[in-house]
């Protein structure tokens, strides 16, 4: 240090002690005589105070000024110079379905009707179908065995389904649409051809569960139908085969002709009976018991009578008559009438509802083919410094609530 400087100093000392011992103030850098007052050093007091409370106060706003500002940039060189960019692929589908309206009318009423009616109700609810599909593990397994997913995603294939979900929820986004009725694919991925794959592979996904489920509801409406077919299908072979073993059993094919026979046989018999109760009377009538006509007569009266009481016995004269037979042939005969009946209603409304359900096909029309954006669609810097700023100033108003704390302890 310079002796000019060094003499200054201890002259500027020598000062301040001799003022001291004079009685006057010091205050700082400023010198308050005793004779000016209590009102004076009041004065100068607060303006010291003041101007520390100033200094203090712009201290904490250049420290909160660079932590938001820190935050800022710290936030846009993340998105600069760290975080990988991202292009964005996007396409857009709807689930439609015919109805049978629909399928009869015309294609004018079809236009018309397109957006009410059972095609509405098939969108909307496969629409959200589709949408949950998208969303699942099922789907991200199914597009990890047609492409190496965890490459495009930059997910190490060592780290497990759970990490590889993940990544799959960052980069899929899958929205539905209820008032339009569209279902709206978004992939981001780390170039634009990855991203255009992923939703191409990811439409092609959803095409296949809209067959698949088209084919399963087919499938469940024809189930009820089906099982009444195979029932009646059934009936009808038991009854059949009931017929079968009961014209083995007792020889007969067809017991009406044979009781219409026997029928026929009594009346003939009946007929000749009478006849030859009058040849006997006529015989009985000459009065000479040693007629050569009377015994003969007589045993063709009792011959026929033989004839026609077992032809009576034949009819319905026990088990094994023709009218019991006729009654159990008639029993099964009916059952097989009902059950042959029952398996032609049974196919025409199988064939009734595989019509109706053969209409009511869901199919996917693709509304925009999956094309991806030149231009990175993330990171976006100026949304990364907001919430940087936002960050700084929660930071920032922490840290005052700490210095604020401190300043009270």
């Amino acid at each position: 240090m310079p002796e000019s400087r060094v003499a200054q100093i201890s002259s500027s000392e020598a000062r301040r002690d001799a003022l001291a011992d004079r009685g006057d103030t010091i205050v700082g850098r400023d010198i308050v005589p005793e004779e000016t007052g209590e009102g004076s050093r009041a004065l100068v007091l607060a303006r010291e105070v003041r101007e520390r409370s100033i200094r203090g106060r712009r201290r904490r706003q250049w420290i909160y000024t660079g932590i938001i500002i820190g935050c800022v940039l710290a936030a846009v060189g993340w998105g600069a110079f760290v975080d990988r960019p991202r292009y964005a692929a996007e396409t857009r589908f709807s689930v439609r379905g015919s109805s049978a309206e629909q399928a009869t009318s015309g294609a004018a009423t079809s236009l018309l009707s397109s957006g009410s009616g059972g095609s509405a109700g098939i969108g909307f609810v496969d629409g959200f179908a589709v949408n949950d599909f998208l969303k699942s593990r099922d789907a991200m397994i199914q597009l990890n065995k047609v492409m190496p997913l965890a490459t495009l995603l930059g997910v190490d294939p060592k780290a497990g389904s759970s990490a590889l979900y993940d990544a799959y929820s960052r980069a899929v986004k899958v929205k539905f649409f209820m008032v339009e009725q569209e279902n709206s694919i978004e992939v981001d991925a780390f170039s634009p051809d990855d991203s255009r794959r992923i939703a191409s592979a990811l439409l092609v996904l959803a095409q296949q569960f809209v067959g698949k489920m088209d084919t399963q509801g087919v499938q469940d409406a024809l189930n009820v139908d089906m099982r009444q077919l195979q029932a009646a299908q059934i009936q009808s072979s038991s009854a059949a085969n009931s017929m079968a073993a009961w014209s083995a059993e007792h020889r007969d094919v067809d017991p009406n002709a044979e009781a219409t026979m026997v029928l026929n046989n009594i009346a003939q018999l009946e007929q000749e009976l009478n006849t030859a109760k009058i040849n006997y009377e006529k015989v009985q009538a000459f009065g000479n018991p040693d007629h050569p006509m009377l015994k003969p007569a007589q045993l063709q009266v009792q011959a026929l009578q033989g004839q026609l009481a077992q032809a009576r016995a034949r009819l319905a004269g026990g088990q094994n008559s023709e009218a019991s037979r006729l009654r159990t042939f008639s029993q099964l005969k009916n059952a097989q009438t009902f059950a042959d009946s029952n398996l032609s209603a049974a196919r025409d409304a199988y064939q009734q509802s595989y019509r109706e359900a053969t209409r009511l096909r869901r199919y996917l029309s693709v509304i925009s083919e999956p094309v991806a954006s030149d231009v990175p669609s993330s990171p976006n810097l100026w949304l990364l410094a907001v919430q940087g700023l936002l960050a700084g100033i929660v930071i920032s108003f922490l840290a005052s609530l700490g210095m604020g704390l401190t300043r009270r302890s």
